[in-house]
């Protein structure tokens, strides 16, 4: 970890794709951050709006369910091996585990393990898979490989329908639906990609002050929550700055 961690503070900045020169962009800078001292390598973490509550996962393939805080409220009895990616939808918890290739299926209401969906396609020339989302503008599941970046489209179970090239990042660590949009995160270029929810194009980015981000997601009032693994912090944003054009 401290290796990983000297690499990145000294490593010469990258430049994003050429391609995203002309589009707009800012500096987002986090309020505070806590640490998550009872949750190891927090990979992911999403907003649920019916209780109020943030679900929280870790790479050594442990889902909690916490308060805005942070703070655990109880974890799941059912783990796997490395939980990436974390997305809560209708009446379920969906959690991907990258070392395995599947998608655990948690009941909301007493995270007891309902269903495992196979994978198999996933990841297969990829070094990992980092997140899920569920697209609500084309109604489909998305699973995000982090290096290459791609995205990829699924149905309810979890059979492949489509899958796009991300260009736009050296890698992609986590991802999130909202307000119409989705949102992908770079770890290595530490930075926000606002984009089309039907093409994935890069509309507007925003670069943050984060170590190793590895998820997000927003609150009932739009403001922004991004784990840092490493780190094991949580750190709180505001709402996503209005960008000139």
């Amino acid at each position: 970890m401290r290796a990983f961690i000297l690499a990145v503070l000294f490593c010469v900045p990258f430049l994003l794709s050429s391609g995203l020169k002309e589009v707009p962009h800012c500096k987002f800078k986090f309020e505070n951050f806590k640490y998550l001292n009872k949750i190891s390598n927090p990979s992911d973490i999403v907003y649920d709006k019916d209780s109020k509550h943030l679900f929280i996962v870790s790479g050594q393939g442990n889902l909690f369910e916490c308060d805005l805080t942070g703070n655990i409220i109880r974890k799941a009895k059912e783990g796997g091996m490395d939980y990436e990616g974390v997305e809560v939808t209708d009446s379920f918890v969906y959690v991907v585990d990258a070392r395995t290739r599947e998608v655990n299926k948690y009941n909301k209401s007493d995270l007891f393990l309902a269903h495992t969906y196979n994978a198999p396609s996933i990841g297969t020339s990829n070094k990992s898979f980092e997140s899920i989302i569920y697209n609500t503008t084309k109604k489909c599941f998305i699973l995000v490989s982090q290096s290459p970046a791609s995205i990829i489209e699924y149905g309810n179970d979890f059979r492949e329908t489509d899958r796009h090239r991300f260009s736009g990042a050296r890698d992609i660590s986590g991802a999130r639906w909202y307000n119409g949009y989705i949102y992908l995160l770079s770890n290595l270029d530490e930075t926000i990609f606002k984009c089309d929810p039907i093409t994935y194009e890069v509309k507007e980015y925003y670069k943050i002050d984060v170590l190793n981000p590895q998820g997000m997601t927003f609150d009932a009032d739009g403001n922004v929550c991004i784990t840092s693994a490493d780190l094991q912090r949580i750190y709180f944003f505001k709402n996503l700055p209005k960008i000139k054009q």
